[in-house]
């Protein structure tokens, strides 16, 4: 036997049951719906076919009303607007630069140090086993770099760049000394 809750709730759903099913019936009328208006209308014209040279034509206007974009007096949007002084520069050229600036200094050799009373003198050398001698404040490298200081193994160049939010940023690198077996 199954306890009360149960029993009650089945007793009601069948209950519904049989109301929705003896009421199903009863509900609907048994006359047919009206038919619907019938509306006369005038059957299409049939149309004439062009030749074929206007629609050829047609194909050609439709051509010509194509709209294409040009460029010309409009700013790049690739084109970084921050990047004010390389663009100086790559309007001079680098041509017109000094031996040192043509290269960025990881093209550079430091290959000696000379000790004079002035001071210590730098020997770079380039890809192409060309030399020069460098001293502190001699500009070096593509980036504008300038010497700070020249010790016996390393030249630290001081260079400075603007960062992505407009702000200058310096930052010291260094060239170090290049021995007979390498590095």
């Amino acid at each position: 036997m199954r306890p009360a809750p149960v029993r009650h709730i089945s007793l009601v759903v069948g209950i519904l049951a049989a109301v929705s099913l003896a009421s199903g019936g009863f509900g609907c009328s048994k006359e047919p719906a009206p038919p619907q208006q019938v509306v006369k209308r005038q059957a299409p014209k049939p149309e004439a076919k062009a030749p074929a040279a206007p629609a050829a034509e047609a194909q050609a206007k439709m051509v010509e009303q194509a709209v294409l974009y040009d460029p010309r007096g409009k700013r790049d949007p690739f084109v970084s607007f921050i990047k004010v002084e390389d663009q100086k520069r790559a309007a001079i050229g680098t041509a017109s630069l000094p031996p040192l600036q043509r290269y960025e200094l990881g093209e550079l050799k430091f290959v000696g140090v000379l000790w004079t009373k002035k001071g210590a003198l730098g020997l770079v050398e380039d890809a192409e086993g060309k030399g020069f001698s460098v001293t502190v404040g001699t500009r070096i490298g593509r980036s504008g770099g300038i010497v700070s200081r020249i010790t016996g193994k390393e030249i630290f160049v001081k260079e400075e760049f603007v960062g992505t939010r407009g702000e200058k940023i310096l930052r010291e690198s260094g060239i170090q000394l290049t021995t007979a077996g390498g590095k």
